[in-house]
């Protein structure tokens, strides 16, 4: 204790001398392109082209590049595929390549080939040869991607949560008569074949026993016996997969019946294929439709062209992170459905790295990240903001002493996390290598996309496991990374600057946010390379999703430096106007609310009818038990934790002392900032319900407002009532 205490001591006063050394790095994002001549518009910023990379300016397709690659590293792993966190199946560079230019002549050939088909489209002049995908992260889910490449069709993508709704929307808009699909997913389909006249094909994407595919179970030689836990796992394996045939045949028969053919993906991968051709190489040909769910509205499928995968793959591979830290492994977890995860796979295949597909069981989630080997994990807010919530619950139980120490030594690393005072301090106490060897001792840097994460979070993160985390920003529209951290950047309220020379930006005033100020504030519009092509079949929003001079308007609000460097203020649909004509942030206010323990996710609501804003708050009920239990509230109610969560309802949750509870806590986080009291949440309703990419998430998590809204309109209707009960008292 008095070796800690010296320590600590001597600590101080090096932090003191070293946080006064500190400085800021000399960086810049990007240039002014264009002086404003519009009101109520900033200058035009361009993407600064540091390295004179010609690769950045010459168009070619992804394909040859990513086969290259895969032929020079030839037996090396590209993919490894994971099952109870254990390696179930590995294929090579070569077999991977060499499966999808096989698969791509059956697209070609078998019943005439995936048929080419008109549409009120103005991209391909309408034309358009569609492959759908419908599935998990798997190695025969980019075999079929690859493939279609090669054969030149669109590969349209849906993520395998989509409710049976969307999925029969989007087939029957798109009259897709191909599927690529999982097994699990076989059955509800048919069960809507009626609501399903152009479905003529299904394939299957699972690895089934009888299939003579490639990528075989990993099986090495002069591997040590197998002990009985290794059995009792390989026994559920073939247990499983017998019952996954059994399913098959019995599927298999049912389509036919309802006169739809259904055959394996790996059963149509054994032709070997020496020479290719890429059939549609022009920069414009879309070459998939991914379909996104967003955050309102019904599923839209954004076009993107081969030019813009190109002007993304490329210069994110160029990015100064992966060239400080050269990743070797990627981990994939993210849905390959959705262009974030997608983006990245492509540029793991053309920089070399593994492929290693998770487990796909959250149960498995841990386990598999601290074995996965990679040292840059990406990621989005809620998976960063579970990985803390777990940690800090973790560091709450150790013994009061012990407890004590940790903190006080984070605490005191905050104030310079990287630098000298605080990998001194870290290579004293080793508190942080304990707790970065339990998630993943390979890990050094975090990055962050699809959201805005709290600034706390990522803090206190970098921190508690001495890692590096950055952010970046991307849409679907925007194939993927479009504005990312370089390395020297460790600002939490930056998200960075472009990813290449190629991209333009500027803001337009919005509401209380003025373009003309300084700095400039306002909706962000991009311009550039990678940016998509439109929405399938919808010119009419396509149209109003771009300004007069082709600048697509993010619906975002940013804020850009004097080093060109962005920060992320609010979605321009997350700033309202309340009764008084004050503005509140909402997303802001999400984010802040959700870092307290047990809230898995905060919505706030608002409107000009209405004098303060209110909030759905969906609780971990395991943890808020805990809390309520570690605080006295139940022991007030004269209840125990197994008897407040027994049966629990959203009514029961309601009850005053709980919602008294949660907003105190709410007012705590409140008081940690400098914002006006009308960021004060008083009315709020508590649900325990789960909320997942069946109903309120997106499947990259974020959350879908409009779903939510609809379902707790009960609740914002009787508040919106008792404002306007107030005001009608008022003018009597």
């Amino acid at each position: 204790m008095l070796g800690y205490s010296l320590l600590l001591t001597a600590a101080y006063l090096i932090n003191a001398a070293t946080y006064c050394a500190q400085h800021l790095k000399g960086l810049s994002y990007s240039n002014v392109g264009t002086k404003s001549t519009k009101v109520g518009e900033s200058d035009v910023y361009v993407g600064r082209d540091e390295r004179k990379d010609a690769h950045l300016h010459q168009y070619t397709h992804i394909f040859p590049l990513l086969y290259e690659k895969a032929q020079s590293r030839g037996d090396k792993v590209a993919i490894t595929e994971l099952e109870d966190c254990e390696v179930k199946r590995e294929t090579t560079c070569t077999e991977l390549f060499q499966r999808a230019l096989s698969l791509s002549h059956y697209f070609s050939t078998e019943d005439g080939g995936i048929p080419m088909k008109k549409y009120d489209e103005d991209c391909n002049n309408g034309n358009f040869k569609i492959l759908g995908i419908y599935g998990a992260n798997s190695a025969n889910w980019l075999t079929a991607d690859l493939a279609c490449m090669v054969m030149g069709a669109t590969s349209l993508v849906m993520h395998s949560k989509f409710s049976q709704d969307e999925v029969v929307e989007i087939l029957n808009e798109s009259k897709l008569e191909w599927l690529c699909i999982d097994l699990n997913l076989v059955d509800a389909l048919l069960e809507r074949k009626k609501d399903l006249p152009f479905l003529k094909k299904l394939l299957i994407l699972d690895t089934l026993p009888d299939s003579t595919n490639k990528g075989k179970r990993v099986n090495r030689p002069g591997a040590p016996a197998e002990t009985e836990e290794q059995k009792e796992k390989r026994e559920k394996w073939e247990k499983a997969e017998k019952e996954n045939l059994e399913l098959y045949k019995k599927l298999k028969t049912k389509a036919e019946g309802l006169g739809m053919t259904m055959c394996q993906i790996n059963d149509l991968t054994k032709k070997k294929i020496t020479k290719y051709k890429v059939k549609e190489t022009d920069p414009e040909h879309i070459s998939t439709i991914v379909y996104t769910s967003g955050t309102s509205g019904k599923p839209k499928g954004v076009m993107l062209s081969n030019r813009a995968l190109y002007f993304t793959v490329v210069p994110v591979s160029k990015w100064s992170i992966f060239l400080k830290f050269n990743p070797q492994h990627h981990f994939s977890y993210l849905p390959l459905s959705h262009i974030y995860e997608r983006s990245i796979a492509y540029l793991s295949l053309y920089r070399g790295m593994q492929i290693r597909i998770w487990s796909k069981d959250i149960s498995l989630f841990s386990k598999d990240l601290s074995q996965c080997g990679a040292n840059i994990v990406v990621g989005v807010p809620k998976v960063f903001n579970r990985l803390y919530t777990t940690i800090m619950a973790e560091i709450a139980k150790l013994p009061p002493l012990k407890r004590f120490m940790v903190q006080k030594i984070l605490a005191m690393r905050r104030s310079n996390n990287h630098g000298g005072f605080s990998q001194f301090l870290e290579g004293m106490t080793h508190v942080s290598q304990k707790i970065r060897d339990k998630i993943n001792p390979s890990l050094e840097v975090f990055f962050s996309g699809g959201g805005k994460i709290s600034p706390n979070v990522e803090r206190d993160l970098s921190v508690l496991l001495n890692v590096h985390f950055y952010q970046g920003y991307g849409l679907t529209e925007t194939s993927g990374p479009v504005i990312v951290q370089h390395q020297t950047d460790d600002r939490t309220n930056s998200i960075g600057g472009p990813i290449s020379p190629h991209v333009e930006y500027k803001v337009v005033t919005w509401e209380k946010y003025d373009a003309k100020g300084n700095p400039p504030r306002g909706e962000l519009l991009l311009r550039g390379q990678q940016l998509f092509s439109g929405y399938f079949l919808r010119k009419e929003q396509t149209q109003n999703a771009f300004t007069e001079d082709k600048f697509y308007k993010t619906g975002d609000v940013v804020q850009v430096g004097k080093d060109g460097a962005i920060t992320f203020l609010d979605r321009s649909k997350g700033l309202v106007k309340l009764s008084q004509g004050e503005y509140i942030e909402t997303d802001m206010l999400n984010n802040l609310y959700s870092d307290i323990d047990f809230v898995n996710h905060c919505v706030v609501y608002g409107d000009d009818s209405m004098d303060g804003p209110l909030a759905i708050i969906n609780v971990d009920k395991d943890l808020f038990a805990k809390c309520l239990e570690r605080d006295g509230v139940l022991k007030s109610q004269g209840i125990s934790a197994d008897a407040f969560l027994k049966n629990l309802t959203d009514e029961k949750l309601n009850k005053e002392e709980y919602v008294k509870y949660v907003r105190g806590k709410m007012l705590e986080m409140y008081k940690t900032t400098n914002l006006n009291r009308y960021n004060i949440v008083n009315d709020i309703y508590l649900t325990c319900k789960l909320w997942d990419t069946s109903n309120y998430l997106t499947p990259t998590f974020k959350i879908r407002t409009f779903y939510v809204f609809n379902d707790f309109k009960f609740f914002i209707e009787k508040i919106q009532k008792t404002y306007k009960d107030k005001m009608k008292g008022k003018s009597k």
